[in-house]
Order: structure tokens, then sequence, then C-alpha cells
């Protein structure tokens, strides 16, 4: 079996659902460190997801008690988790991981056995985590990032349906509705690195725009083909839900207060 063959999936589960390890890889917690973790996750949210194994109705951690235990003391409702089918599916990704192969996995897989290492061997340390791979810090944190962003982002990575620099790229976006509508024309036109950049560009422009910021003074990216207003709202049911259905529509300002604006008020009854 190889570790690309496991299928996992990144989710949020309520941590009520998850239980300890049934044999913890740690006998005993250094406090202070514990109190610190504690700390940043209530300040920051858990960063690096934890494995766990569907158990029945449940999960049990595979990886991740230490953050397990964190979050319980943090009031953490729900937290990040690359889940696994079952144990034995579990502790077989984990076994094939320790020795170290690479050669078959994708981004998204590397990000999750990068994860397992973190917690398992280097006790959260990246920079023993780089030495371990020698692996430049950039590298290694790139892969680890991809597990905190978008899980649908990541599930899109996974299945080799958007590239790496892509979904880099979705994740600056901070709007969950629009970040998907854009994960969606990824998907659908095959956008490069340089459109979704673009895109990006377009929505931080707006952002700034609509919050009174000054615009950047450098040599911006040209405005595409996605709206700047009403990103979720369709033009002619004026409908929000459904997002990812939506598609954008090039038309002049002029045809739309002319001509567009006046026949959907029309199909609506409100002229």
């Amino acid at each position: 079996m190889s570790l690309a063959a496991v299928k996992r999936e990144l989710r949020e589960i309520p941590l009520g659902l998850i239980d300890a390890p049934e044999l913890p890889s740690r006998a005993t917690m250094d406090e202070h460190k514990l109190d610190e973790l504690v700390a940043s996750i209530r300040a920051n949210g858990l960063l690096q997801p934890m494995s766990v194994a569907r158990v029945g109705d449940r999960y049990e951690v595979v990886a991740g008690h230490r953050r397990w235990l964190a979050c319980g003391r943090a009031g953490v409702v729900a937290v990040p988790c690359v889940v696994y089918p079952s144990k034995e599916s579990a502790l077989e990704a984990i076994k094939y991981a320790e020795n170290r192969h690479r050669e078959d996995l994708n981004p998204a897989e590397e990000a999750i056995w990068f994860n397992e290492l973190l917690e398992r061997d280097c006790g959260g340390d990246v920079d023993r985590l780089c030495e371990q791979l020698h692996e430049k810090r950039s590298y290694v944190e790139g892969r680890l990032n991809l597990l905190a962003g978008d899980e649908k982002i990541f599930q899109a990575l996974q299945d080799g349906k958007i590239k790496i620099g892509v979904a880099h790229q979705l994740n600056r976006c901070k709007v969950e509705q629009y970040r998907r509508y854009l994960l969606h024309q990824a998907i659908i036109g095959g956008a490069t690195v340089a459109v979704v950049s673009g895109w990006i560009q377009d929505w931080e422009n707006a952002e700034r725009a609509a919050s009174g910021a000054p615009a950047p003074s450098s040599d911006a990216a040209p405005p595409s083909a996605i709206p700047q207003t009403d990103y979720f709202r369709c033009g002619v049911c004026l409908g929000t839900d459904n997002v990812y259905l939506m598609v954008p529509v090039n038309i002049h300002q002029h045809c739309k207060l002319a001509i567009f604006d006046k026949l959907m008020a029309s199909y609506r009854g409100e002229a």
C-alpha cells in the first residue's frame, strides 16, 4: 500500500466527537508549553489540523494529542482534522510515512504527511521537521499552510483539479463565499496562477476601495472579468444562493444602465 492510496479528507469536526488516542505517544506533557498552545489557539485558532480515525460514529486522535488537549482547555467547539476511514488505514499510512517515501505524493498528500511527522517526530517544531526532511522552511511551511486554508481548496488540490500555486492564491481571499466562487471558476476554466492572482488582486482592490484605504502606488494588475461589486447576487433573480453556479458576465456600464437594469426591473415587475 502506498501513502497516496489511503483516502483521507480534511474536515472540521466537533471536538466533543473526538476521543483521546487509545495509546498516547506522550506519557507526560510540558504544562508550560501546553498553556502557550492554549493561548495561541484562543488568539488564532488551531492552525495545524489533527489527524483522526473514524471509530463508529466517533473519531479517535491518531496524531495531535497535545493539540486535542489544548483545544479542550481553550474551549474550542470544532477543529480542522485530517480524517482516515479507519484506525487500521491510519496506522498503515503512518507506518508507510515513516519509511520516508515521497515519490507518489501530490502537494496535498505531502502536506498531510508533513503534518503527521511534525506531531509524531518533531514535537511541533517546524525547524526540526525541516532538518528531518532536508527541505527549506519555505517549502515545508508552504505545504503545512495548505492544511490551514480552505478545506474545499485543499480537496480540489488533493483531487488534482487545481495546482498548488492556484491553491495558495485562492487562500489569500478572506471571504469564504467569494473564495469558493473563485475556486469553482478556477476548476471549470483551468485557471493559471497568474490568472487567479489577478482575480485576488481585483478582490483586494475592491476591499481596499470599500474601506476607503488608498490604492497601492505600484503597478497593480488590471481588473479581471470578475465583477467588482455584488459578488454573490444574481443579476436576474437577485438571489445569493448557489454561488458556485454563477458565472462572470462582461457588460458595459452604460449598457447595464440603459438596457439590462431596465429589462430586469420589468421582468421582476418593478417597472
